[in-house]
């Protein structure tokens, strides 16, 4: 019997090839799963176009992308062209610097009984003589960016000693990946800036450090003095630190100075909190190519205040500049905009000391004047407060109702829109955070207002985890639908929900307002509202819509400095974010259900 014989009456009957010299027994099944006759000359030319395709380096560098580790290794044993293309991608991002060693030294070798032991000198004498030299070029160069973190990685690091022998053996220089473009390094205890130095080449365009203090000033300070000329290319920099500077750290101040001087071609720069002393100010100041220059926000036990308050911008500096963070007390801050450029796109301020109202409306109403382009406007107030112990607040029986009180008002100016005002001649503005004492309650007038100023807002973050628990108030999780009709372009939302308030209704899972293109809900430390997690749970899935899936975070913001004593419910809204996934999915299958018909 025939392979026409075999199809239904309704189908499509292919022509034999024996009876057309254009006509191929090969079908093309369509979506409604009829089959029809593919024409010869038709075939070939899908057949070419593929080869061209899975022929072109650009496509299949796509393709290889997205395939894992193994799959790029097995891609890259089918051909010549696809083995280069393959091996790219392979190659293209390391989390360690071993798949280089191991070109060198057969790691397995080394593991004794208590795990991987570290390589020594005398363990590659043996190796470096037998080395192929142009194989293990082939495959370094191809090493794009590194990513290293020895409390991170399977085998420890080599000893100095071993990195000085590697190098001296190298007949390509001293970089053994000179291809980088990318390099993330963390200096942890004892470790030394030898180990970095073989995979830090002249063309690399950007630099990832995280510095821990704990480890001795004199190899911290030779990281910079290392550094000096050997980054000329260099754009972007992020120096992360996770302890306080001390006064014996000031000499890394003078390194670091002199190390930025060489990098002329520097556009961003990140440095930890308190670091923007008057040297290094300067130093960044004077480099004509600056847009960006910034703190980086992370959580710090406490340490000298006095620290990082050299922030002035002299004349002649920093005249490009579009975006500016910084850590200073809010008078400073106040007339350093008076100095700065009326060309500045974002502003970031870490607050010191405790500023009242009046100081921080100045400050905002400065911003507005001197930079009416901002697109980004992030404020923390948080470094002056306390935790609120609630050990302690049990204990605080003496306390006087007028001080509560005072500092009730106080909070509640911080927290009300009216101080916000002067923003909204900011028609640009796509970025507010604003981490205070006290809670945000968002009103529906304040909304009406935002949503005519700021039509294009994406990221709105209102005090999400507030300081004074006693009184914490918040936005009424039931204003969320006039929060997605005000911002149809919100991508990620941070507020503080009241306890007492319940989620509206939800019983329509499509219903007209929906939040388009949210990726991430911040609840902070907010309770669960009315407590009823179902309900909210099933609430914000009506809000979601098909194809978002917002995640829920609930977490103390990076932005705050001091310790926080309070309950976060993180456990809750976890509970919560797991229903809501899953919940979701079912949405997304019932809505693709309902298009099907």
């Amino acid at each position: 019997m025939s392979f026409v014989a075999l199809l239904p009456p309704s189908r499509t009957t292919l022509t034999p090839c024996w009876k057309s010299d254009k006509r191929t027994l090969v079908p093309d099944i369509h979506s409604s799963g009829h089959i029809k006759a593919v024409d010869g000359t038709q075939m070939k030319r899908r057949i070419r176009a593929v080869r061209t395709a899975l022929s072109t380096p650009e496509v299949l560098s796509l393709i290889f992308s997205y395939g894992s580790p193994a799959t790029q290794a097995a891609c890259a044993c089918v051909c010549k062209k696809w083995s280069d293309v393959a091996l790219d991608e392979l190659w293209r991002d390391l989390e360690d610097v071993y798949p280089v060693i191991k070109l060198l030294i057969p790691l397995e070798d080394h593991f004794g009984a208590y795990g991987y032991e570290e390589i020594s000198q005398l363990d590659l004498q043996g190796y470096l003589r037998d080395t192929d030299w142009p194989r293990f070029r082939q495959y370094a160069t191809r090493v794009k960016s590194i990513t290293y973190d020895e409390n991170a990685v399977k085998f420890p690091a080599p000893s100095k000693e071993a990195i000085a022998f590697i190098c001296l053996h190298h007949p390509y220089g001293n970089c053994l990946t000179p291809n980088v473009r990318m390099l993330q390094w963390t200096l942890s205890k004892d470790a030394t800036i030898t180990r970095m130095m073989p995979f830090t080449p002249q063309r690399l365009e950007e630099l990832r450090l995280e510095m821990k203090l704990e480890a001795t000033e004199t190899d911290t300070d030779n990281v910079f003095l290392y550094l000096m000329h050997r980054t000329p290319t260099l754009k972007r920099l992020s120096i992360k630190s996770k302890e306080w500077p001390d006064d014996t750290y000031y000499p890394l101040s003078n390194s670091l100075s002199r190390w930025i001087g060489t990098c002329l071609g520097l556009e961003k720069a990140q440095l930890p909190r308190r670091w923007q002393t008057s040297d290094v100010v300067t130093a960044f100041g004077s480099l004509p190519n600056l847009l960006e220059f910034g703190i980086h926000w992370s959580h710090l036990p406490r340490g000298p205040m006095a620290l990082g308050k050299g922030m002035e911008i002299a004349e002649g500096h920093f005249q490009n500049l579009q975006r500016l963070g910084w850590y200073s007390e809010i008078k400073n801050a106040t007339d350093l905009l008076q100095q700065a450029s009326r060309g500045l796109q974002g502003l970031a301020l870490d607050c010191l000391g405790r500023p009242s109202p009046a100081e921080v409306a100045a400050f905002i109403a400065t911003a507005a004047d001197r930079c009416p382009h901002l697109d980004s406007f992030c404020l923390n107030l948080t470094n002056f407060m306390d935790g609120m112990d609630p050990d302690e607040d049990s204990d605080d029986d003496d306390d006087s109702d007028a001080d509560e009180d005072t500092e009730s008002d106080e909070e509640s100016q911080l927290s009300g829109f009216g101080i916000l005002r002067p923003l909204l001649a900011c028609k640009r503005l796509r970025e507010l955070r604003i981490h205070a004492p006290g809670p945000y309650i968002l009103s529906t007038s304040a909304l009406e207002e935002m949503a005519a100023a700021w039509p294009n807002m994406e990221e709105l973050v209102l005090c999400p985890d507030p300081n004074n628990l006693r009184r914490a108030r918040g936005t009424p999780i039931s204003r969320l639908p006039q929060i997605a009709t005000a911002f149809p372009r919100i991508r990620l939302l941070g507020l503080y929900f009241n306890r007492g308030d319940p989620p509206g209704p939800a019983g329509d899972l499509f219903p007209e307002v929906q939040f388009q293109s949210l990726r991430q809900l911040n609840v902070g430390t907010s309770p669960v509202p009315s407590g009823d997690s179902a309900a909210v749970g099933l609430y914000l899935v009506s809000l979601f819509a098909v194809g978002t899936r917002p995640t829920i975070k609930a977490e103390v913001s990076g932005a705050r400095c001091n310790k926080f004593y309070g309950i976060t419910h993180s456990g809750e809204w976890e509970a919560i974010d797991r229903w809501v996934q899953l919940t979701m999915r079912v949405k997304d299958a019932v809505f693709c259900r309902i298009s099907d018909h």
